[in-house]
């Protein structure tokens, strides 16, 4: 079965995208971490801040569901700003026009591209006849052992440094509707991933495979487990973003996820007289 772009189920992915990242924030700040993320929630868009490197610096949603007016902006503006960061701006195709019209006129820079997937469960049939016996969902006590993980896979290595401050990832762990899944190699940590179900929609995201462990298939093994899972508990769409050309691109598009749309991360400076690129 072909599912078809409409306006309809680009809101439910931007939304469920918005659910995502709202929970990740409230799971980061209630578990009484070093460090914690700010949000600003307008009606149905999402605006998060936690901290310079953070890879959701982002706000979702906006203009998905009624035009984008000037006090919006101002306000996405004035909370970035406020910690010298560009304010961001993650656009689906489908917003409503204003929000192009208006941030163009007011010198917002195209920063990159990414890709939002979608997957028909009901349709869907997994392509290996038995679930990896190495994958499972990792224990409350196992934390650390899946954030290690997790974070070594993201910094192209296989150990992160002990200073290295692993709050974000702690957080990923503990988010709400959330199942940090883990994948064993000889009893090493290999790779681990999150599988999120909202209502009927699940999001796999935060995959990630230690720099030893690449080319071993577990992140195939990752998707797939994570998709009968989701099947399993009744969720009948499944849907991931990749980076445009990627080794997971490649293994989402084998695991029968069809592109639902390109994104644009759009930037405005905190200062114009400086270049916010390399932050």
């Amino acid at each position: 079965m072909t599912l078809f772009l409409n306006g309809k189920l680009a809101y439910q992915i931007e939304n469920d995208v918005i659910v995502g990242n709202k929970q990740l924030v409230e799971a980061w700040n209630d578990s009484g971490f070093g460090t914690s993320a700010e949000f600003l929630e307008f009606t149905n868009a999402l605006a998060v801040y936690g901290g310079e490197e953070c890879p959701i610096n982002e706000t979702v949603g906006l203009g998905m569901s009624s035009p984008v007016d000037e006090a919006i902006l101002n306000e996405i503006e004035h909370f970035y700003h406020a910690h010298d960061y560009p304010a961001v701006i993650r656009v689906c195709p489908l917003a409503h026009p204003s929000l192009l019209a208006l941030t163009q006129s007011r010198g917002y820079e195209l920063n990159s591209f990414s890709y939002r997937w979608v997957l028909d469960l009901d349709a869907w049939t997994p392509q290996e006849k038995e679930t990896d016996s190495s994958i499972r969902i990792a224990e409350a006590d196992e934390e650390m052992l899946w954030v290690q993980a997790i974070a070594a896979g993201f910094a192209d290595t296989d150990q992160v440094s002990e200073s290295q401050n692993l709050d974000l990832e702690r957080a990923f762990f503990r988010m709400q509707n959330s199942l940090p899944v883990i994948a064993l190699e000889d009893g090493i940590a290999a790779a681990g991933g999150i599988l999120a179900i909202n209502n009927d929609m699940a999001s796999l995201f935060t995959t990630s495979t230690r720099l030893s462990y690449r080319k071993h298939g577990l992140q195939t093994a990752l998707i797939d487990w994570r998709l009968r899972f989701a099947k399993e508990q009744g969720a009948r769409l499944a849907t991931i973003e990749t980076d445009p050309g990627s080794d997971s691109q490649r293994n989402v598009e084998r695991a029968g996820f069809q592109l639902a749309y390109v994104t644009a991360e759009i930037i405005k400076p905190a200062s114009f007289g400086s270049s916010i690129f390399g932050k």
